[in-house]
């Protein structure tokens, strides 16, 4: 296994809409760069979110509440020299811009695919209105009835449907941390 080096270390923060398939292409890039030799920690908002001791909403404050809580635990395990991938919606421009000015090594990838095509995914069906059949959405979801702050200046953006797989997804977030990391002093 190689030292660990300043390339080694950072932050891939993964945000987008619910359904856009945030969680499952943050698991196949920890798994392709645990068997790169790597070991990163892989942090899910909603995995998180289970495990936060005090419960929390989801109106707008309660969802910054917790998008800062991820930024701030995010910036400690980085600072402490770990590579960390965190899986979120937290479509907050304060929050992004915290990011990128306190992460070290921070990289910023907006994965997007139409509501219409979000609507349609297992799992996520309750989240997004459906005019063609009436049903409604669940309350306080981030693009319906909460504006989404997308962001301004991504590193990369992944339009996550249609001919683009969560392994060709993952694969071009693993290429541009190669890049990175391959000359660590760039950003």
């Amino acid at each position: 296994m190689e030292p660990v080096t300043e390339a080694h270390c950072g932050a891939v923060w993964i945000t987008g809409m619910s359904g856009v398939g945030k969680s499952t292409v943050a698991r196949l890039v920890a798994d392709r760069l645990t068997a790169m030799g790597r070991c990163p920690i892989l942090l899910d908002g909603d995995r998180l979110r289970a495990i936060v001791p005090v419960p929390m909403g989801y109106e707008p404050r309660d969802r910054l509440r917790m998008a800062r809580f991820y930024a701030q635990l995010t910036h400690e395990l980085v600072t402490q020299g770990h590579l960390v991938l965190c899986a979120t919606v937290s479509l907050f421009h304060e929050v992004h811009g915290w990011n990128r000015a306190n992460i070290p090594g921070y990289l910023e990838v907006w994965m997007r695919a139409p509501i219409e095509e979000l609507r349609g995914r297992a799992g996520k069906a309750d989240f997004y209105p459906d005019p063609t059949t009436g049903r409604r959405a669940l309350p306080h979801v981030v693009g319906v009835h909460t504006t989404a702050e997308f962001p301004r200046s991504s590193d990369l953006v992944i339009d996550n449907h249609g001919a683009t797989t969560a392994d060709l997804a993952a694969d071009r977030i693993v290429e541009v941390l190669t890049a990175r990391g391959a000359h660590p002093a760039e950003r």
